[in-house]
């Protein structure tokens, strides 16, 4: 069959029904590490398989399908590098390396594999699918875990400088990032701010893991690392920035989780709130990657995406008030809150 010979709704349904093809694709080129390899030169298909450890006939067919993709331009002989290609690098300033890894690596890919029980159910697949939750399947997979790690301090890098410009912490002494992974959200708050001191606080297998892999040695200087549980309190400050948290969580564990900040919240402070907001119905048929994180999150977790709305409940029901809403230029936004009285 001549794709091009199919009728526009079902060329565009096979190009869906084939997407994970992609995902395997992009994932194979960053295990592979050609970003890394051809920002140094070109290379030719037999270059880059020994490098890699890899068949080179394999390898070819591989390239191939890379440059139909955008991801590799060929004169001929040799594969050249891209733009596209070049978000692959770990030191790529917005980089999806991380991402490709841990997506289609078996911590998700086999719980999206069904998909289909995930929507009779209403319940996650991770222990059907691995055997343990994804944070505790995470926890005795260091290196799968490492990726997530870095999946999500290359997506942190989309919105810091944002959050960096859009919060006040001119009167805050102390930020904690809750659940912050590698620190990268605190790097561009301390930057602007001399004074601010930062607390990073997550799970111990994190902290002794890839924290911190990516902060600039003065920034770290001024943050403490913290090992522990949000469930169970967190560290006091000024200001605290939740990035991901709560949307990993359904709404009694997100009460929870704010309340620990609440309790904890020195006079005056706030919580920040960074996820991807849903729009009103009104909005449904617009283009969001926010509905399909929530059907990530039904699939692995018992969160969910929510609205403004949704948030504002979870954070009234916890001892907040005074909620505001900041867009990005990023695809998240900052919610932000005080203690009620």
């Amino acid at each position: 069959m001549n794709i091009n010979d199919v009728s526009e709704p079902a060329t565009r349904m096979l190009q869906m029904i084939t997407g994970y093809w992609v995902t395997q694709i992009v994932h194979g080129a960053a295990v592979a590490e050609y970003a890394e390899h051809l920002q140094k030169r070109p290379a030719t298909a037999e270059e880059l398989a020994t490098v890699a450890g890899m068949d080179p006939s394999a390898v070819f067919r591989h390239l191939r399908a890379c440059a139909s993709l955008g991801l590799v331009g060929f004169d001929g002989e040799r594969f050249a590098t891209t733009p596209l290609l070049d978000t692959l690098r770990r030191d790529h300033p917005q980089s999806m390396r991380g991402f490709a890894l841990s997506q289609p690596a078996a911590g998700h890919w086999l719980p999206w594999g069904r998909f289909a029980e995930a929507l009779r159910s209403g319940r996650p697949q991770t222990v059907p699918a691995l055997g343990a939750g994804i944070f505790e399947y995470y926890g005795r997979t260091p290196t799968e875990a490492a990726s997530f790690t870095e999946s999500m301090e290359g997506l942190t890098a989309l919105v810091a400088s944002e959050a960096a410009r859009v919060l006040d912490t001119t009167a805050v002494d102390r930020v904690v990032d809750v659940g912050g992974a590698s620190g990268a959200l605190l790097a561009p708050l301390l930057e602007a701010n001399p004074s601010l001191k930062a607390t990073l606080f997550d799970l111990p297998n994190v902290i002794d893991g890839q924290a911190f892999s990516n902060v600039p040695d003065q920034i770290r200087a001024r943050i403490d690392k913290v090992a522990g549980d949000f469930f169970t309190s967190v560290p006091s400050a000024d200001l605290y920035l939740l990035k991901w948290i709560l949307h990993d969580w359904d709404d009694e564990e997100c009460v929870t989780i704010l309340r620990n900040c609440r309790n904890a919240i020195a006079p005056g402070g706030r919580v920040a709130i960074l996820e991807l907001v849903l729009g009103e119905l009104g909005e449904l048929g617009e283009a969001s990657l926010a509905p399909l994180m929530d059907l990530n999150m039904l699939v692995m977790l018992t969160g969910r995406e929510r609205s403004l709305a949704e948030y504002r409940a979870l954070l009234v029901k916890a001892g907040f008030g005074d909620v505001a809403i900041t867009h990005t230029q990023s695809p998240m936004a900052i919610i932000t809150a005080r203690p009620s009285a």
